[in-house]
């Protein structure tokens, strides 16, 4: 085959391939609190349907849980970052803090002004949460490895490979007396 040919079907195939091993782009919002780094994302969910996820680090998914000052941060911290109109008009997510069997169970939490970041929404004793309603909850997602794309270690080992014949064939051909 030639080399002009062969270049056109590498370039081809690459071209079909290339939306195969692109990476999604995160849907998390990495927020830095005390030198730590956090990957958060909003999920529409109740206390009753997932409570294990209600608590802080490592078995849970709010470090901020039990904290109300922490809570605030870290709801300050996202601001509109998560998204506008999530809890209601204005208002990002509902970073929940605390979890009080009275009644049905209610949720204690912060919801932070998307349009000004001095203003926040305290969810608490005279305006707790339904536990069994859901709502856009803040978590901070478990860290996970980036995937790295199945063909491209494989391609990347055939190219140099490749590579590595060239110089040596090269490499032979001078040392044989060949100019070039």
């Amino acid at each position: 085959m030639m080399p002009f040919t062969r270049a056109r079907i590498f370039i081809a195939s690459s071209a079909c391939l290339l939306p195969l091993i692109s990476l999604q782009p995160a849907k998390a919002v990495v927020i830095t609190l005390d030198g730590n780094s956090y990957d958060i994302s909003v999920t529409n969910t109740s206390y009753t349907a997932n409570p294990a996820a209600f608590s802080a680090l490592p078995g849970g998914q709010m470090p901020w849980w039990g904290d109300l000052t922490l809570a605030s941060r870290f709801a300050s911290e996202a601001y509109d970052q998560l998204g506008l109109d999530l809890y209601e008009p204005g208002y990002g997510a509902v970073f929940a803090y605390a979890f009080s069997p009275a009644g049905s169970g209610e949720i204690q939490g912060v919801v932070q002004n998307t349009y000004d970041i001095t203003d926040a929404l305290l969810l608490d004793s005279p305006s707790p949460l339904a536990a069994d309603n859901s709502y856009p909850y803040a978590f901070v997602q478990a860290a996970s490895p980036v995937p790295i794309p199945g063909p491209l270690p494989l391609l990347g080992t055939v190219a140099a490979f490749g590579w590595a014949r060239r110089i040596r064939s090269k490499t032979r051909h001078f040392n044989s007396g060949g100019r070039q």
